[in-house]
């Protein structure tokens, strides 16, 4: 089995550059693109497959959360990876309704980010821990 393939969509240039070095600097990941929009990446996904999608949810034109509906519709294998400073209960829950499979927050640990996109595509849900607090308050407020 080869590197999982990875494309990101990142509107911040340095940002983006930071995700393709990490990925680039993993040998058992393959950037196969990255995008500064969702028109973009959407676009690219039409004609091309990819193990895992990192998505950021402010993104220019298209809303992150369109685009993680749209690539989970187009591509069910794929899994996507929403990475966001938007922390909120509101966008958590709106990207996992759209069928995002991780969330993390772009907290300057881009270093862990090449163990994420693994531990994604090997069947987990990566999780900054807040989101993960989160996420179980309100499953035992219910």
């Amino acid at each position: 089995m080869g590197p999982v393939s990875v494309a990101l969509v990142e509107d911040d240039g340095p940002t983006r550059e930071r995700f393709v070095n990490v990925i680039g600097a993993e040998p058992t990941l393959r950037l196969a693109f990255a995008a500064s929009t969702g028109a973009a990446i959407l676009g690219w996904l039409e004609d091309n497959a990819v193990d895992v999608l990192l998505v950021d949810l402010g993104l220019p034109d298209v809303s992150g959360l369109e685009v993680i509906r749209l690539a989970a519709r187009r591509q069910p294998a794929c899994s996507v990876m929403v990475i966001t400073m938007f922390g909120d209960e509101a966008n958590m829950l709106r990207a996992f309704e759209a069928g995002a499979r991780g969330y993390i927050l772009k907290d300057g640990t881009e270093a862990d980010l090449a163990a994420h996109v693994l531990s994604l595509h090997a069947g987990g849900s990566p999780m900054t821990p807040i989101i993960a607090r989160q996420l179980l308050a309100r499953w035992q407020a219910s």
